[in-house]
C-alpha cells in the first residue's frame, strides 16, 4: 500500500514538472537583435522588461525592451564598451521601488539641511 502511495505521489510530481513551460521570446524579422551578447543589467516595469547587453560583434551597448511574448524595441546606442570590463562580474539590479535610490535621496536631503 505504501508503495502505491509513493508511486501515485511521484507521478503527480512528474506530471507537475511536465506542465511547466518556458516561453521563448522571438523577435520580429525586421528587428536587428544581437546574436552574441553579454548581459549587463535588467530592469522592469509592470508592462515591459529592459535588458542592457553588449553586442559582441561590434562591442556596442544595446537595450532590448520586451513584454511577455515579443521584443518590441531594440535601441542601439552607438556606445562602445569593452566586454572584458563586464565579464565575470556579479550583476546587482534594482527594480522598483529602488530602495537604494531612496536611501541616497534621504542622505542628500539630510546633507542639504545640515549645510543650511
Amino acid at each position: 500500500m505504501k508503495h502505491h502511495l509513493l508511486i501515485i505521489g511521484m507521478s503527480f510530481l512528474f506530471m507537475g514538472c511536465m506542465t511547466m513551460s518556458q516561453s521563448v521570446v522571438k523577435p520580429p524579422p525586421n528587428v536587428n537583435v544581437p546574436e552574441h551578447a553579454l548581459f549587463i543589467s535588467q530592469s522592469g516595469t509592470q508592462t515591459y522588461t529592459s535588458q542592457t547587453v553588449i553586442d559582441l560583434t561590434n562591442n556596442e551597448m544595446v537595450i532590448l525592451q520586451f513584454n511577455e511574448k515579443t521584443i518590441f524595441n531594440v535601441i542601439r546606442t552607438g556606445i562602445s564598451l569593452n566586454p572584458k570590463n563586464y565579464s565575470g562580474n556579479k550583476i546587482v539590479t534594482y527594480d522598483t521601488p529602488f530602495e537604494k535610490i531612496k536611501e541616497l535621496k534621504k542622505e542628500e536631503k539630510k546633507e542639504k539641511k545640515e549645510g543650511e
